[in-house]
């Protein structure tokens, strides 16, 4: 995989832009991003459900809230009706859970640029969104699908059905663009990735040259401890 050269963590960039903003408020201990319209920023390595998701330059402001929202709850009672078949067939409930979670975020967002495009006209300026408009509108891109898987693993989570942790991230990268994904660490430390704008959902290690660079600056120094441990 090769080396990112750009902002890695995207999301600090929403804080330097944001600083300003009368409806925003500083990063604390319960929201490490800050909160924006009475709702924590959703960012790297902290809770999806709930939170709002902004972006590093002005447009929609994502709400993912399934108490408020009930298609996020339907979506999710999807998955576990798909897991319980498997398990019927004879599956491991765990064994397909990150495909299926792939598979039905392909699904209910396909990726539909020009979608977004239209709805980041009628609520642009972080104007507050939430993540099921763009579901019933039939599409979204990789921040929307990132939302909704990592809210679906999430969600297995919080009732105990997987362990692990789950995070939305996100990073630029110079020549390119910006990009949104879920990192998944399982309870062994396996860390998997699920990016449905890239057709990718696999092992972190298992991703290729051709797919977005994934790694975490910190893994790669953790890497390099490593390898000197090993030597002295």
């Amino acid at each position: 995989m090769a080396e990112a050269v750009g902002e890695w963590d995207k999301t600090r960039l929403v804080e330097e832009r944001m600083k300003e903003h009368g409806a925003y408020d500083e990063p604390s201990r319960e929201s490490r991003y800050g909160e924006y319209a009475g709702r924590h920023v959703i960012g790297r390595d902290c809770r999806i459900n709930g939170g709002v998701y902004l972006g590093g330059g002005e447009r929609e402001a994502i709400v993912v809230d399934d108490k408020k929202y009930g298609e996020l709850g339907d979506t999710y009672d999807e998955l576990l009706r798909r897991r319980e078949k498997a398990v019927k067939e004879g599956e491991a409930f765990k064994a397909g859970i990150l495909t299926d979670v792939y598979e039905l975020t392909m699904e209910k967002l396909p990726y539909r640029q020009d979608i977004v495009d239209d709805l980041v006209r009628d609520y642009g300026h972080d104007h507050k969104v939430s993540l099921t408009t763009f579901m019933n509108r039939g599409g979204g891109v990789c921040r929307h699908q990132a939302l909704l898987a990592a809210y679906l693993l999430e969600r297995l989570k919080d009732e105990g059905k997987i362990n692990g942790k789950v995070s939305v991230d996100r990073n630029y990268v110079e020549g390119k663009r910006g990009h949104a994904w879920v990192r998944y660490e399982n309870s062994a430390g396996t860390v998997f990735i699920i990016d449905p704008a890239q057709h990718y959902a696999g092992r972190l290690d298992d991703a290729g040259e051709d797919q977005w660079f994934y790694e975490r600056p910190s893994t790669v120094i953790d890497r390099i401890r490593n390898v000197f441990k090993r030597l002295s």
